[in-house]
């Protein structure tokens, strides 16, 4: 983990937890929507648009999210990197089971709290791409 991502998401995961509350679960259907949503409302010294996914598998699999910092030809110290397993179905993916495959509406306060686990896992998981 890295302590200053640590902070920002304690200082800003409201921000991430009213987003998911107001906005309907067809925005962030998939692991990389949830990924941008975390770094707009929680870190924001990063340039989440340029965001690199790695996705090898077909119906299951590891996605790995390479992230930049925001600033001009970012080097090796400048990335962070996450990364989710997904599954084929909502027994074995975490976000199918999330959403229940309720895309069009807005998600109950049981699935926010869901949402919101989801994204302190991925920040749990964060670390630099460059190790000293």
């Amino acid at each position: 983990m890295i302590p200053e991502i640590i902070k920002q998401w304690e200082e800003n995961k409201h921000k991430l937890e009213e987003y998911f509350r107001t906005t309907k679960q067809e925005e962030y259907s998939n692991y990389k929507d949830i990924v941008k949503a975390l770094f707009y409302c929680c870190i924001g010294e990063f340039n989440v648009d340029k965001m690199t996914v790695i996705d090898d598998g077909d119906y299951q699999g590891t996605q790995i999210f390479i992230i930049p910092k925001g600033c001009y030809q970012p080097s090796v110290d400048d990335y962070i990197v996450t990364d989710t397993y997904y599954g084929s179905c909502s027994g074995c993916d975490t976000l199918q089971a999330i959403c229940s495959y309720e895309y069009e509406e807005l998600p109950s306060e049981s699935q926010v709290k869901d949402y919101m686990t989801l994204a302190l896992h991925l920040v749990q998981r964060l670390h630099r791409l460059s190790i000293p």
